[in-house]
């Protein structure tokens, strides 16, 4: 089993795993096609009427105790990788959240990329985090599921990065992702979400599955380049 795994990590990072939420997530576009892809313009409103949304800070970096054995998850935008987030590079503290403008998301909010390079990337954050000001988070709720605003976020993508401006660097504004039309049809919404949040509780198991296994592999992988280690001893 190990010199499997191993073998194929050493290569480009391909991951069955992977595959298999690609293909969760298909089944879950395709529906959504279906369903929301040709409403009527009488049947859509403004995303600020109906969803709460807010932004992060970053934690002056002048306080080391704003970083210093943080506990929390703080998302950058490039960190945004269009699935579940797991896991983020740093992560800030109580402090933190109580003196800059960052602050506690819900988990299963659904973030947007506003600044730069990665203007109009989504994500959805597996439990809760805070984020820094180049992140626009979309809070769900019980009329509007974080399945539903997933694929909401990802089908609006090619939309926001055409609205973007700025020279040096293109940019969006919360104000604009208020502005984005989305479906009032909440009963059409919550069917939707009846169907497809098994996939996306499927989608995330698996991303923490295969998290793990990288993690593993990161640790074993240079005991074995050095011999520390030998395939022997994994099967034992």
């Amino acid at each position: 089993m190990w010199v499997c795994n191993l073998t194929h990590n050493c290569r480009p990072r391909f991951s069955p795993k992977r595959a298999n939420n690609d293909n969760l997530e298909q089944q879950a576009q395709s529906l959504y096609d279906e369903l929301f892809a040709n409403e009527s313009v009488s049947s859509l409103t403004n995303l600020g009427d109906v969803i709460e949304t807010t932004s992060g800070g970053t934690p002056s970096r002048s306080k080391p105790s704003f970083y210093e054995n943080g506990t929390i998850n703080w998302v950058k935008s490039k960190e945004l990788n269009r699935s579940f987030i797991i896991d983020t590079e740093e992560f800030i503290t109580n402090e933190a959240v109580t003196k800059s403008a960052t602050k506690i998301l819900p988990k299963n909010s659904v973030l947007i990329a506003m600044y730069g390079a990665t203007v109009g990337e989504y994500a959805i954050i597996s439990k809760q985090m805070t984020c820094n000001q180049a992140v626009c988070a979309l809070l769900p709720n019980n009329k509007y599921p974080y399945p539903y605003l997933f694929m909401f976020a990802k089908n609006k993508k090619k939309e926001l990065i055409n609205n973007a401006i700025g020279s040096a660097q293109q940019n969006i504004s919360q104000i604009l992702v208020k502005q984005l039309f989305i479906s009032r049809n909440v009963e059409l919404i919550n069917k939707y979400d009846l169907i497809v949040r098994p996939l996306f509780e499927k989608i995330l198991e698996l991303q923490i599955e295969n998290e793990k296994i990288s993690q593993l592999r990161d640790v074993l992988l240079p005991k074995l380049m050095s011999a520390e280690l030998k395939i022997s001893d994994l099967n034992s």
